[in-house]
């Protein structure tokens, strides 16, 4: 059995665990052979129904850096993340999905990045495993990151997505009582907003990777009505922490904008669907509903929609978006339902 030789953890990181079997075993592998000792792995088994709390238990029998906890009813993977986050011990805590994998000197470079420059957060690559099995080409983002964060554009806009890519200082978490919200998809990009609204400092490093599986099962890839209704949540939550804090007027319309062009994505997503006029038409009124949370001049708004933002990062970046169209759309609406948002 291997041992911790340390009582110090150095990383938590938090694993949710449901009905994955069929990658779960190269998952804990990867995890298995972290090159970074001082670290613990905490398996949150969310009720499977296949062999994945056989195999969570196996792993712990060999391993004392392995916990197990197997929920007692299913609480999806942001609440079950949350459960592992109050119980971890380490310095920082990551987050790997059980049908993922990382590299094996994943967390000992991304804890020696955040020590090395006091971050609160500190950010890895990723990289797409299709289908097939074949890894697309990496992700930008860090690119991105890094020239947004030089142009002094808060981190909040930028680390958007990819949060299993990243550590997180533990006490960041537990003292601005930073979670995930109980939404069925979306809850990672919310837990990003926190997260990055109070962090101080984030590193970057590009030379180890998290290997994002897509699969038929995964939740992403199951795109019925209370997966656009999760989103609606998540666009929601983003739209209320964004009026509750304190966030510069130009970082927040670039904010709600980003907010807004996410979820008319997901609505160009649901459009495609056949069928379901009702719901899609129920859809574009909650969106409405929500943008009526803009809390400055909402005739600003619907005419920066039509006419072009005067801030020319917001305006470069709908001027060929979806999010464009749809908004143009959305202004020759009735005026009975365009009061909605007045």
């Amino acid at each position: 059995m291997v041992k911790l030789n340390s009582t110090t953890i150095k990383v938590s990181v938090v694993i949710p665990v449901y009905n994955v079997e069929l990658y779960l075993r190269q998952c804990l592998d990867s995890l298995k052979n972290q090159t970074l000792k001082e670290i613990e792995f905490i398996l949150i088994n969310d009720c499977s129904t296949d062999s994945c709390g056989t195999i969570c238990d196996e792993y712990a029998r060999n391993d004392d850096r392995f916990v197990v906890v197997h929920n007692k009813t299913n609480i999806r993977q942001g609440l079950s993340r949350n459960k592992g986050i109050e119980i971890s011990r380490g310095e920082y805590i990551g987050f790997v999905d059980a049908d993922d994998y990382i590299d094996s000197n994943f967390y000992e470079k991304l804890y020696s990045s955040a020590k090395t420059n006091h971050s609160d957060i500190a950010k890895a690559e990723s990289i797409d495993v299709s289908f097939d099995g074949n890894n697309k080409p990496q992700s930008k983002l860090n690119t991105r990151i890094s020239q947004g964060l030089k142009k002094g554009t808060p981190s909040f806009l930028l680390f958007t997505y990819e949060h299993c890519t990243a550590i997180y200082k533990r006490e960041l978490l537990i003292n601005n009582k930073i979670d995930y919200p109980d939404i069925l998809n979306g809850e990672d990009n919310v837990f990003l907003l926190y997260a990055n609204y109070y962090a101080k400092s984030i590193s970057l490093i590009s030379d180890t990777f998290y290997y994002y599986r897509q699969h038929s099962l995964s939740t992403i890839a199951i795109k019925e009505e209370p997966y656009f209704n999760s989103l609606l949540q998540s666009f929601n939550l983003y739209v209320d922490f964004i009026n509750t804090h304190n966030i510069d007027k130009k970082y927040y319309d670039l904010y709600f904008i980003l907010s807004f062009e996410r979820i008319a994505y997901n609505y160009k997503e649901l459009s495609r669907l056949p069928g379901r006029n009702k719901y899609k038409r129920e859809f574009v009124k909650k969106i409405l509903i929500i943008m009526s949370m803009y809390k400055y001049d909402s005739e600003f708004l619907f005419d920066s929609f039509i006419n072009g933002f005067k801030n020319g990062d917001i305006h470069q970046q709908l001027k060929y978006s979806y999010a464009y169209k749809l908004s143009r759309a959305i202004t020759w609406l009735p005026s009975k339902i365009k009061k909605i948002i007045k």
